[in-house]
Order: C-alpha cells, then sequence, then structure tokens
C-alpha cells in the first residue's frame, strides 16, 4: 500500500505535461465557476508549478513548453513575455520567491541524480550561482519560506518507495537544518502571517488518502496538529494560504462527480476556513484542476488542463 501512495503522489506532484497568442484571453465563465483569466499560453509540453512575487505583479512556474525537462521560467502578470531563471540540466520544480528578498529564490532540481533543494540568492543578477540546501542521499520537495524569510519548510524522504515523508526546516542564517521526525507530511505551506504551516498527509490506513492538517510552530517543535479536511472516500492536496492567513485553498482527488474513483489527478479547486468550515468549490469543469497559489492581489493561480494541455489559469478568491 505504501508503494501505490507514493506512486500517486509523484503522479500528482512530479508529472510532465508553445507560441503564445498576441493578446490576454478575455475573461470567461460557464455559468457555474467564476470568471476565469489563462495565463499562460501553447499546446507543447505542460507550465505547473505557479508562484507569485509578494505584490502579485510576478508570476513564477515550471514548464516543458520549450524543452524535454523541465524550467523555471518567469513573467509579469497579463504578459505574454516570459524570461528563463535556470539553463538546462534535469527538471527544475516548485519555484518559490522569498517574500523578503525578491530577488531570492527556493527551487527543487534532480539535475544530479536526486531532487535537491536548491537556492538562488539572485535569481536576476547571477541566476547560475546555486547554492544546495538539502542533505545528500534524501529526495526533497515543495520549499515554502517562512514570514521574515529567514527559513523554509520542506519535505523530504530517504526512499520514493517507502512513501515516507517528513517536514524539514531550514535555518539559513544558522545553516542548520531540523527534521521533524514525527510530522509525516507532503507540501507544506507556510502561513504568511504567524508560525502556522498547513500540509497534506497520508491516512496510514484504508486506501492511504491524504487529508489537510495544520501545525504551529514552537521553539522549532510541531504543536497542536489539527485535522481541517478529510474525507474516507478521496484526497484533499496542494494547500496553500490566503494572504490573512485566515483560509486555505486546495485541490481535490476523486471527489468531483465528474471525476469520481479517478485517483491519478486532480479534480476541482476548493477553499476552507483554516479552522475548517465552510469547504467551497470553485471550479466545476470536467477538466484537471490542482496545484493553487493565492495572491495578494486577491486571485488564486492554478494548473488546469481545461485547455487543452496542462496550463496555468486564476480567478479571482470568493
Amino acid at each position: 500500500m505504501k508503494h501505490r501512495t507514493s506512486t500517486l503522489v509523484l503522479a500528482l506532484c512530479l508529472s510532465s505535461g508553445g507560441c503564445a497568442p498576441p493578446s490576454r484571453p478575455e475573461l470567461f465563465s460557464d455559468g457555474l465557476e467564476p470568471a476565469l483569466t489563462q495565463e499562460t499560453m501553447g499546446r507543447s509540453g505542460a507550465d505547473r508549478d505557479p508562484d507569485l512575487s509578494r505584490d502579485g505583479s510576478l508570476l513564477f512556474y515550471a514548464s516543458t513548453s520549450h524543452d524535454e525537462a523541465f524550467s523555471l521560467y518567469v513573467k509579469r502578470v497579463g504578459s505574454n513575455t516570459a524570461t528563463r531563471i535556470t539553463p538546462q540540466g534535469g527538471d527544475q520544480r516548485f519555484p518559490r520567491v522569498s517574500p523578503a528578498q525578491p530577488r531570492r529564490l527556493a527551487y527543487c532540481s534532480n539535475e544530479r541524480g536526486r531532487w535537491e533543494l536548491v537556492l538562488i540568492p539572485d535569481y536576476i543578477a547571477q541566476p547560475g550561482k546555486t547554492e544546495v540546501l538539502s542533505e545528500p542521499g534524501t529526495d526533497n520537495l515543495h520549499p515554502s519560506w517562512s514570514p521574515d524569510g529567514k527559513k523554509i519548510v520542506y519535505c523530504s524522504t530517504r526512499s520514493f518507495a517507502s512513501g515516507e515523508w517528513t517536514l524539514r526546516i531550514r535555518d539559513l542564517e544558522s545553516g542548520r537544518t531540523t527534521v521533524m521526525e514525527d510530522v509525516e507530511g507532503l507540501l507544506p505551506e507556510w502561513s504568511p502571517v504567524g508560525n502556522r504551516i498547513v500540509f497534506q498527509r497520508m491516512k496510514r490506513r484504508d486506501d492511504w488518502l491524504s487529508s489537510l492538517w495544520t501545525l504551529d510552530l514552537e521553539h522549532g517543535e510541531a504543536r497542536r496538529m489539527t485535522s481541517i479536511f478529510s474525507s474516507d472516500d478521496w484526497a484533499a492536496i496542494n494547500p496553500t494560504w490566503s494572504p490573512d492567513g485566515k483560509r486555505v485553498a486546495f485541490a481535490t482527488v476523486g471527489k468531483s462527480r465528474l471525476k469520481a474513483g479517478v485517483m491519478n489527478e486532480a479534480d476541482d479547486i476548493w477553499v476552507v476556513a483554516a479552522d475548517g468550515l465552510n469547504p467551497t468549490r470553485l471550479t466545476f469543469a470536467p477538466a484537471a484542476d490542482g496545484m493553487p497559489r493565492w495572491s495578494t492581489t486577491g486571485r488564486i493561480y492554478f494548473v488546469s488542463d481545461r485547455s487543452g494541455s496542462p496550463r496555468l489559469w486564476s480567478l479571482a478568491a470568493p
């Protein structure tokens, strides 16, 4: 069962998926969903892992639109012009820009075989100057910055096949890494307000479906671990905080009527209060919608294949 779980995690987190039109597409709605905006274009390859600058003006993402492997790009929101940040060499995924230093970028790369956590101190002036932050002999995914930009939380494992992932915190000032041995989980997101972390955690029973949990970080230790969204029939993945830390956007797997029983791709974007109240479904199309990312501008960015290939879209948060 652990092997099945790790396979599902890889399919959802790392699956691989042109020419842009002369103008940005118009906002539209199908009558059920809020108005959507397509943020990236093309038919070839895939765009994934959206992240926004603190002011919401820049969109970072990973793409295979121009190469077989994923490279990192940045574009101004509303523009069709994207600048490539990383050179070719393996896959680069999960770009995360520092909230305190807007040129500082963390991401994950498998250029040297295993997935490493990498830091670029200045992606504009010296994009080729990098520092590996993760420990040798581990695979590491999904960095997320603390509000002051001094620490990064991420998930790590010594074996994909084991399905056992733990949360780790890297202190950039001291260079120390804290392994949260008692916190098994994936895809952590540090709240933009305070020391709260949301993550997805597999149930160690039945179908090992993932649910959403939060924890409070106190003196480097996890306190008040709380399940805020869970089901025996479907999974909740990809949690991301609202800018005020009061709500969490996420994707479901196998929940919607159109995707019931489909467990190898996300189906819809949802929002729930940080205390688990008032879950609200935002997307309804028969498309795979996942990897949401909340912007300070009040929009939620996400990955969807509704145009035929995985591209980045956005909608106004409720």
